[in-house]
């Protein structure tokens, strides 16, 4: 009985208290006060931005007519609804599924129902929900007069969280065949169809249906499938993906075997990113949104992915590599050797793969833009080779979308972003070639620390990627 307690803290009348309030206060804690000084700015900074995002929506709503663009609002609400939508269901299906599992050890006195609502609700609490949901709050709160859209956007979000949810149920239950998943499947149809006709006569009902479907689906889910989530029903988890072992991947060198069977799966990823982002921008361009307003472009052009994602703590991603060097030689040449061989790969064909996309797609008058390409690399390696450095992270064994930021530092992931918008938006080239050379002459910095093998950084190094 003594174990019981750790399920919450003890009631008034000293009995045993709910175990939920401990576990959401403990999940809220860590997601809004993190132990890490670094982490708790840079998710406050995030959630001001997303804020003011949201407020500059909520102005834009609220003074369509004064602008003389309600058309363009409507084809706005159109795609922020589809981004929202795409958004909630990305963070758990790609690039690898994000497994539904219990909360509560198995021999402790807690139902198989009770588990599966402790897992939805510590499921749903995620920054990047989080983030939206401050978005929309903050829209709301500018314009209430345009409670309609702004509340059937935040239903959307909530519905296909739900239904999210319902699906990765089914499939940790083994349960491919049955009839709730075709049902979860129109109720995704439902949210698209909602999608595809905003301005039908029953867009409100259809907004209201597709919203509430998914949480009656997840009631019966509840009642019908609840008592079988427990460790004598649940299939064994599988082991983490990895990368075929291919006659190709056999010729690599080892750190490069080592570097892809981990990050093959988000490398893909961000190269899919980029051909999006620059499909988008060129439809964009098409429908007369001209390149220097575009936000996409600069997105698709930067190849900031491989950096936010991966690089940025490419030591903690080849820990067994890194903490061999570091425990035989100290901080070397080799070091800084291994990063060069195991970024500049990447940064070359991503950059390649933007030239190709960019001279394949966009009219002339785009391919001046071209030059902010070797820009891109010479600054972002700089601040790659930085975070690598000096904020490395331990990285999780299963490696997906949903545990970025728990693999990489949150504040380097802004110092990138802030990086490659600052590059494009900035007025003259001059500036741009002054500001990526500065931040590769910063590179010195750590450089010269590693090449005097600098004892706080050897430190610091092996304590972060958990060696």
């Amino acid at each position: 009985m003594a174990d019981r307690a750790t399920l919450g803290p003890p009631a008034a009348a000293g009995r045993l208290g709910h175990f939920l309030p401990y576990l959401l206060g403990h999940r809220l804690g860590a997601l809004f006060w993190p132990a890490d000084g670094a982490s708790r700015a840079g998710i406050l900074l995030l959630l001001v931005l997303t804020a003011g995002y949201g407020a500059g929506l909520g102005y834009l709503l609220g003074h369509a007519h004064a602008l003389d663009a309600a058309l363009r609002i409507d084809e706005l609400l159109l795609a922020l609804n589809a981004t929202l939508l795409a958004s909630a269901l990305l963070v758990d299906f790609l690039p690898g599924l994000r497994r539904v599992a219990r909360v509560v050890p198995e021999h402790f006195p807690v139902s198989a129902r009770w588990n599966v609502v402790a897992a939805f609700l510590l499921d749903f609490i995620t920054l990047r929900r989080l983030m939206l949901l401050v978005l929309l709050l903050a829209a709301l709160a500018v314009a209430p007069r345009h409670a309609g859209s702004t509340g059937f956007s935040l239903l959307l979000v909530l519905g296909a969280t739900v239904f999210s949810f319902n699906l990765r149920l089914l499939l940790a239950l083994g349960r491919w065949r049955h009839p709730l998943l075709l049902a979860h499947l129109a109720s995704l149809g439902l949210m698209l169809w909602w999608l595809a006709h905003p301005g039908a006569p029953y867009a409100a009902a259809l907004g209201l249906g597709m919203a509430l479907l998914p949480w009656a689906l997840g009631a019966a889910q509840l009642a019908w499938l609840g008592p079988y989530f427990s460790a004598r029903f649940l299939p064994a988890a599988p082991a983490a993906a990895t990368a075929p072992a291919g006659a190709l991947l056999r010729r690599l060198p080892p750190e490069h075997r080592a570097y892809l069977r981990r990050t093959w799966a988000m490398l893909a990823l961000g190269l899919a990113l980029k051909v999006l982002l620059l499909g988008l921008a060129r439809w964009q361009l098409a429908n007369g949104l001209g390149i220097g307003k575009q936000y996409t472009f600069y997105l698709g052009l930067a190849g900031i992915s491989g950096f936010t994602y991966i690089n940025n703590n490419l030591f903690g991603f080849v820990q067994a590599l890194a903490a061999n060097e570091l425990l035989r030689l100290g901080l070397t040449r080799r070091v800084l050797g291994l990063y060069l061989r195991l970024v500049g790969p990447v940064v070359v064909l991503d950059g390649l793969l933007s030239v190709l996309l960019v001279l394949a797609l966009f009219p002339r008058a785009v391919w001046p833009y071209l030059g902010l390409v070797p820009l891109y690399g010479l600054a972002l390696s700089s601040l790659g080779l930085w975070g690598s450095l000096y904020q490395a992270k331990t990285v999780s064994k299963a490696i997906n979308f949903s545990n970025v930021n728990k693999n990489n530092s949150f504040l380097m992931g802004l110092a990138t972003v802030a990086v490659a918008a600052a590059l494009y938006f900035l007025p003259g080239w001059w500036a741009r070639v002054a500001l990526a050379l500065a931040l590769a002459a910063s590179a010195w910095w750590p450089v010269r620390a590693v090449l005097r093998n600098d004892g706080p950084l050897r430190r610091r190094l092996w304590r972060g990627i958990g060696a």
